[in-house]
């Protein structure tokens, strides 16, 4: 049963592409994620993003009341003491909780910027130990001293410590063997991408991303989501150079499945991604064929979702709709 179990439901922060208009999507969908009573907003990293995460996390956490960032840390970019004392911060000056989206890379031409040369299983075993210390800093309150193949620390402790119920949470979005198998040994929560069939594609995960466009009807829903993401040669264009320059799994899978169904199934649709609309599949469809997805996925043991929603009003109002139908409970 889904009916009054808490689910953590976050939204992401636009991909918005014109500089001006970055920060006011940000804020928009922070505040209609807090009006609907969602868990909080992912916030992205990398040499591309206009804004540091961690900046962006603080104002979100100065404009709301209630939601939490999720803020995707790349071990290239900071130093795990420097994380969980920014962490230790941001929760005693606001007490609220902090979320983690754990990544490994980004373009591989931003890799080589930064000097960073792992390959991809070594930069999963890098992000292990970078969780491990994290871990271990903000839950000891004895000197830490760690020995590993990528980081090395000697007595080094955090002061103060943090409170145990405001310990962050770690999402990983990664999805292979690699990915997995770090999910096992830090206890982080592992996401996937909605795949095509329920009853066959779900991994041994506990966390899902996915957009969604519904509305009352089917049809009418069809035509809100053509409408949000047009064809688009240009973009098109723009997603196979983007193709060439990563070695993400899920990126790959996505664009050869994208490339062999043009259309839709049962609501499952690929044409934001194909389009560089989203890095995500889409589900459409009315509010009660939406609500009765996610149930079953919540039925299958999921337990946090990852939805990518346009910046507008009248798709949050959809969006509550569908989890209010689905029996969602998202604030505690």
């Amino acid at each position: 049963m889904t009916r009054h179990r808490h689910i953590r439901v976050f939204t992401i922060s636009p991909r918005t592409r014109e500089v001006d208009d970055y920060w006011r999507d940000i804020c928009k969908v922070a505040q209609l994620s807090e009006q609907s009573g969602l868990t909080g907003v992912l916030l992205f990293a990398g040499n591309d993003t206009y804004l540091e995460p961690w900046v962006v996390a603080q104002d979100v956490l100065n404009r709301t009341r209630a939601i939490s960032p999720l803020v995707a840390v790349n071990p290239v970019y900071l130093h795990p003491f420097t994380l969980a004392k920014t962490i230790a911060s941001l929760v005693r000056l606001y007490t609220r909780k902090i979320y983690l989206n754990m990544i490994t890379g980004t373009a591989l031409s931003y890799q080589r910027a930064m000097g960073d040369t792992l390959t991809h299983d070594e930069r999963y075993d890098r992000l292990r130990e970078y969780i491990e210390i994290v871990q271990l800093l903000l839950g000891s309150t004895r000197p830490v001293t760690f020995n590993g193949t990528h980081y090395r620390t000697e007595q080094l402790q955090l002061f103060p410590g943090l409170p145990a119920p405001y310990a962050p949470e770690f999402l990983l979005s990664g999805q292979s063997a690699a990915a997995r198998r770090v999910c096992a040994a830090t206890g982080a929560t592992g996401l996937q991408m909605l795949p095509p069939a329920l009853d066959s594609g779900l991994a041994d995960v506990s966390g899902m991303h996915f957009g969604i466009v519904s509305r009352e009807t089917r049809a009418a829903a069809w035509q809100a989501a053509r409408a949000l993401f047009p064809e688009n040669a240009e973009n098109r264009s723009l997603l196979q150079l983007s193709m060439a320059n990563t070695d993400a799994e899920w990126k790959h899978r996505m664009q050869a499945s994208s490339a062999h169904n043009a259309g839709a199934k049962d609501g499952f649709w690929l044409q934001p991604f194909a389009n560089f609309h989203a890095d995500c599949p889409y589900l459409v469809g009315e509010h009660a064929f939406v609500a009765r997805t996610l149930e079953k996925l919540v039925q299958k043991g999921i337990d946090t979702f990852v939805f990518d929603v346009p910046a507008r009003e009248e798709e949050f109002l959809h969006l509550s709709r569908v989890l209010h139908l689905s029996g969602i409970c998202t604030s505690d």
